[in-house]
């Protein structure tokens, strides 16, 4: 399909990139340049009349460079993964475009337009680096349940995503993950909340301990886990994708997050009960004037000295011991 004189701005780029078809668009006619839009791969390429060199583009997973025949001629061509950023995208292919207009090969054009999209990538919002280390304790759990239990019960267990206040309710209790990269076992807890155990529900701290793999091989990465996870889902597959989603996480960037971690030291649990130090409303109350008051409660908590205890089923076996697979 060919649109000689399109009107392409952010509220008809997203209309061409949902439109379920593949549209050609004639951005300039000296040198020739069109603009493709391809709404079923969600991709948009630039092509003009190869002259020249063509920009290797192997470090860059979301863009790549080739040659068409087209018209009985070779056109050079450059195309960008355009999920997400179809504004930025599109502009990327008139800097192309207008750099041609001036006199620029496609070589060097397309070299500067990759200069912005590795700026463009390096800015676009990563999930924090305690966020992803609280995700792969979360996980490395629902993968250790999953090898004695249905994805059906399990991912019911798992309310982490959800926002509520514990990450696992079972049958007989909560638990609360808590992941870190240290040597002891200290953690941050977010909120007066956090910590405070449900009325008539016990609430057990699981410490998980990982650390950077460097070069070991059972190292396994964030979307590795996140991969051998989903892969014999079956009906729950979407409902984990949500709540993965909702953690903000996205398949696409997987690439933003390389690297893998092995376990420390064997989880461990601790009851949270009257004894254990942790800041909660009631105790708030009880010594502070107008708790009410006092919001965004964050602190530390060292459980290393502690003695820890088991839970029960279904997280003996996981504070027993716990293999890491290759990813």
């Amino acid at each position: 399909m060919s649109d000689p004189s399109p009107e392409l701005n952010p509220d008809t780029l997203e209309k061409y990139f949902r439109s379920g078809t593949v549209t050609t668009h004639v951005v300039s006619g000296s040198p020739d340049v069109l603009v493709r839009i391809d709404g079923p791969g969600q991709k948009i390429s630039l092509l003009t009349p190869h002259t020249g060199m063509l920009q290797d583009t192997a470090e860059l997973k979301r863009v790549s460079t080739g040659l068409e025949t087209r018209d009985g001629g070779k056109w050079a061509c450059i195309t960008v993964d355009a999920r997400n950023l179809y504004t930025e995208a599109y502009g990327l292919m008139l800097s192309i475009a207008q750099a041609m207009h001036g006199g620029a090969t496609f070589a060097a054009a397309t070299s500067a337009a990759m200069t912005n999209m590795k700026a463009l990538l390096a800015a676009k919002p990563r999930i924090s680096e305690e966020k992803q280390v609280g995700l792969v304790g979360e996980l490395l759990l629902f993968r250790a349940l999953l090898a004695a239990y249905d994805e059906y019960t399990v991912i019911d267990w798992w309310l982490g995503p959800l926002a509520e206040e514990r990450d696992y309710a079972f049958p007989a209790f909560d638990t609360e993950v808590k992941t870190t990269l240290g040597e002891s076992r200290t953690h941050v807890i977010h909120g007066a909340g956090q910590l405070e155990p449900s009325p008539g529900r016990a609430l057990w701290l699981l410490s998980i301990q990982i650390t950077r793999a460097g070069g070991d091989p059972n190292g396994i990465t964030l979307p590795g886990l996140i991969q051998e996870i989903r892969e014999p889902l079956t009906t729950t597959r979407d409902r984990f994708v949500t709540y993965l989603a909702s953690e903000g996480w996205e398949d696409d960037d997987a690439a933003m997050y390389p690297t893998a971690y092995v376990l420390r030291t064997t989880p461990a649990a601790y009851l949270v009960d009257d004894d254990f130090p942790a800041v909660t409303p009631s105790r708030l109350h009880a010594v502070v004037p107008h708790s009410d008051l006092v919001s965004a409660v964050t602190y530390r908590v060292d459980v290393s000295s502690r003695t820890a205890g088991d839970p029960g089923k279904p997280l003996t076996a996981f504070i027993s011991a716990v293999p890491v697979q290759e990813a």
